[in-house]
């Protein structure tokens, strides 16, 4: 009889252990699905947000359009950069062109920036580097407020046309550099206009500016009104040549859509 008692005591025992580890793994599961559940929401939320910019900036027809100067090569490269600015003159939309004249690749990226960082990049470019089957790359990337990258995707085509077609992947997050953008739109660093010589057309002058090194970029104004710089060059263009400058110019489209820069102003930066 207490035999019996006894293994009735036991069975009982283990079926309440078995029951409590079973509602302990219940548990941590729903607290694990609870926890991913949580994070998809709040990474939906975060790219609203994004995405929410991204309008907010390219639906604000006020903002204030700005270009750099077109750099050229020999070799058919080509570099320039747009710019958006607010009605406090602050960036908030960098659109950089870039064409690498030895592999006929093109790219352009748009840098959306917000608080005077890198918020938001989106490059468009084909990869070419498999010969047999080329595509094109849509790729974005979302920045913290130290820059850097949480979120990368991309998505992939033929055609450029089918890319709105065409499904996002998440990937390994990218940093895309928006520096030489903002060398090129603020005319600093390795895209200081240095001066590089006149060029003569008819009864037109350009003024050419550019990188020091041979294989650089270059970029030619045409010069419509002078003044006590461009004088001095007419005067001795090899006293003149590799001084940087600081140029005032406009992009200028004529009745026949031919388009060149108008040189404004221009003086020896100091």
């Amino acid at each position: 009889m207490r035999l019996s008692i006894r293994l009735s005591a036991l069975l009982f025992i283990l079926l309440n252990v078995l029951f409590l580890v079973g509602c302990k793994e219940n548990n941590s599961e729903n607290d694990a699905s609870g926890e991913e559940s949580s994070s998809n929401v709040h990474q939906a939320r975060l790219e609203d947000a994004y995405e929410a910019y991204i309008a907010q900036v390219d639906l604000n027809d006020s903002l204030k359009v700005t270009n750099s100067l077109y750099f050229t090569k020999e070799d058919g490269s080509s570099l320039s950069v747009i710019a958006f600015l607010n009605k406090k003159e602050e960036v908030v939309k960098l659109i950089e062109k870039y064409v690498n004249g030895k592999t006929n690749r093109y790219q352009t990226t748009t840098f959306y920036v917000k608080n005077g960082r890198k918020y938001i990049t989106n490059e468009h470019f084909e990869d070419t580097l498999d010969k047999s089957n080329p595509h094109f790359i849509e790729r974005i990337s979302f920045y913290n407020e130290k820059e850097t990258p949480i979120n990368s995707r991309i998505r992939k085509a033929q055609y450029e046309e089918d890319l709105d077609k065409s499904i996002f992947e998440k990937v390994e997050n990218y940093n895309c550099s928006i520096e030489r953008a903002l060398q090129v739109i603020n005319q600093q660093g390795s895209y200081v206009p240095k001066f590089q010589g006149l060029v003569f057309s008819g009864r037109t002058t350009y003024i050419t500016v550019g990188q020091d090194d041979e294989e650089g970029f270059i970029s030619a104004l045409l010069i419509q009104y002078e003044n006590e710089t461009t004088r001095k060059m007419r005067k001795n263009q090899n006293a003149m040549l590799g001084k940087p400058l600081d140029l005032q110019f406009q992009k200028v489209v004529d009745d026949n859509g031919f388009e060149f820069q108008l040189l404004l102003g221009v003086k020896e930066a100091e």
